[in-house]
């Protein structure tokens, strides 16, 4: 097979179980990945305005919204564990900015399915509400 396309399957696959383990743990952010990912032959063909897409331009945009959902769907399954349920902790086992945790904790308690059951020291405890 030919390096580029080699290239090309490794990255539908990275997508694809991207999706998949996301939708274990957050269906709707899921949901709405593959949702935009549908919209990519419309977005290269040409939207309302006679704007057309390219496969980079596609990714530039799909690639950071996918690695973030990727990122919370990783908090929630460290959560669903019940042994790691601080930033810190989070922070460490993860390899994220506790910064970057923190946001991610805000936007999942945004959406309902994180919420704060308590105070460890001083860091509020956080808890997966499996749905």
């Amino acid at each position: 097979m030919e390096l580029w396309k080699k290239d090309i399957m490794d990255g539908i696959k990275e997508i694809t179980d991207k999706i998949t383990f996301i939708s274990k743990y957050d269906p709707e952010g899921a949901a709405r990945i593959e949702k935009l990912l549908g919209k990519m032959d419309y977005l290269k063909n040409g939207n309302v305005y006679r704007e057309r897409f390219t496969n980079r331009q596609f990714m530039i945009v799909f690639a950071p919204l996918l690695e973030e959902a990727y990122v919370r769907a990783r908090i929630l399954e460290t959560l669903a564990q019940n042994v790691i349920n601080t930033i810190p902790g989070l922070s460490e086992s993860l390899g994220i900015a506790k910064d970057r945790i923190f946001d991610h904790l805000k936007e999942l308690m945004r959406r309902n399915i994180v919420e704060v059951t308590g105070h460890r020291e001083r860091n509020p405890v956080f808890r997966y509400k499996a749905r």
